[in-house]
Order: C-alpha cells, then structure tokens, then sequence
C-alpha cells in the first residue's frame, strides 16, 4: 500500500486573540505529555473569507471543529481499509499497530464529543 502523508487533525480549544485576519487559538493534537495527557498548543491559524461572516468565536471555533472532526471520520475509515488489508495478509504486527491507532483516534474523537458544535 502506498503511503500519505496525514497531517494530525487538532481539537480547538479556545480563541485567544482575534485579528481582522486571524486568530491565536489554543488546541490539542498528538502530542502527550508523559502522564498521558495531550498537550495544549497555541498556533495563529489565518482565517479565510468565509469566517467573515461569524461574529462570535464560538462560531469560528465550532466550524474549525467541525472540519477537524470530518479528518478524523476520514482517518478512521481509512484507517479500517488498512486494517483488512494487513489482515487479508496476516500482517499480525501491523494489525496491532493498526488498531491502537485507531483506539487513539476514537478517543480523541470522543473529545470533540464534548464541545459543542
């Protein structure tokens, strides 16, 4: 199987700081402290122009959220393919790789459960 490069999706947080063309948000991704807890990051994410039309941050926040939720179905659902794929192969170490990637990523989308959107 050919590989792609996957950006991590993010769970953002809060909007610390709103320009006219950005944002400074604060998020969560793959990176764990090593008690187990995601770390929470700041980034200046530059907004298009259809975020424009928002007047609250929660709005923004919620949309942002909601494009980073859609990454995660996709992830999971290409995760599953890969996932036959090494067991059609009886690929064993690969399996479990696989599908504790995949627990990770449940959990993380169970966060975005959380917030509302």
């Amino acid at each position: 199987m050919k590989s792609k490069l996957l950006i991590h999706p993010r769970l953002y947080l809060s909007i610390i700081k709103r320009n006219a063309n950005s944002i400074l948000v604060e998020y969560q991704n793959n990176e764990f402290y090593e008690n187990g807890e995601r770390i929470i990051k700041k980034s200046n994410i530059n907004l298009e122009e259809k975020f424009n039309n928002f007047s609250k941050s929660i709005e923004i926040l919620n949309s942002l959220n909601n494009q980073e939720l859609n990454k995660i179905k996709n992830y999971i659902k290409t995760q599953n393919k890969v996932l036959k794929y090494h067991k059609k192969n009886n690929n064993y170490d690969a399996i479990d790789t696989v599908v504790g990637s995949m627990k990770l990523m449940e959990s993380f989308k169970r966060k975005f459960e959380k917030y509302e959107f």
